[in-house]
């Protein structure tokens, strides 16, 4: 994954993630599976030309579906 936009899809935006921005100055987005810290800083800084002071990564697992 070379390209800055193939590591980052999309930012999100909901009413927690808008109370961070606000309050602390924290965005958030969604990453491509497996992407470390470091690349995760290159591209935000790459795309938007501002230094980034630190990166937390959360995995989270989908609900499970129930058939039947």
């Amino acid at each position: 994954m070379s390209n800055a936009r193939d590591i980052i899809i999309r930012p999100i935006i909901t009413e927690k993630s808008m109370q961070l921005m606000d309050a602390e100055n924290k965005i958030t987005f969604e990453v491509a599976k497996g992407t470390n810290k470091t690349a995760v800083r290159q591209a935000v800084e790459e795309i938007f030309n501002v230094k980034v002071e630190s990166v937390n990564i959360l995995n989270c697992r989908p609900k499970t579906k129930r058939m039947g």
